[in-house]
């Protein structure tokens, strides 16, 4: 069986365009809370929350409500133009273990132009110690 180079070069196109299409950018900024410590930290994974959407983390508070433990994170809009996010609090145990990972789905979230918007997460367990905000772009603003 002979293929030609123009055979070779259509299959390796379509190869190439089927591994591209895997690749989307779902990383997003995270922020890491430590209750216990009171250590925080915000990691922005993904240059384009920031730069090109705009978002930042404008501050963060926490405390306990009925013995569970409660997260407040102030998000940012920095630009005049509505942006659409999607974001999920985890909460983890002393070990690092995710507790109840399976009841904490992404939630859409609008943030106007120039708006800043607090999420509040609280503890589904008094084992959780820890909790951490990923917040990724959604695809558009409605």
């Amino acid at each position: 069986m002979k293929i030609g180079i123009q055979g070779l070069f259509s299959a390796a196109l379509a190869l190439s365009l089927v591994a591209l299409t895997g690749c989307v950018d779902t990383a997003g900024t995270t922020v890491n809370v430590d209750h216990v410590d009171g250590v925080s930290e915000v990691l922005e994974d993904s240059v384009r929350l920031r730069r090109q959407m705009g978002v930042e983390v404008n501050s963060l508070n926490y405390d306990t409500v009925n013995g569970m433990k409660r997260v407040h994170i102030t998000l940012a809009n920095k630009k005049h133009k509505r942006i659409k996010l999607h974001y999920r609090i985890s909460w983890f145990n002393e070990n690092g273990m995710e507790v109840d990972p399976d009841t904490k789905p992404y939630r859409s979230l609008i943030i106007e132009g120039k708006d800043k918007v607090t999420v509040t997460g609280v503890a589904n367990s008094l084992q959780a110690v820890r909790s951490k905000l990923r917040v990724r772009a959604a695809k558009e603003a409605m």
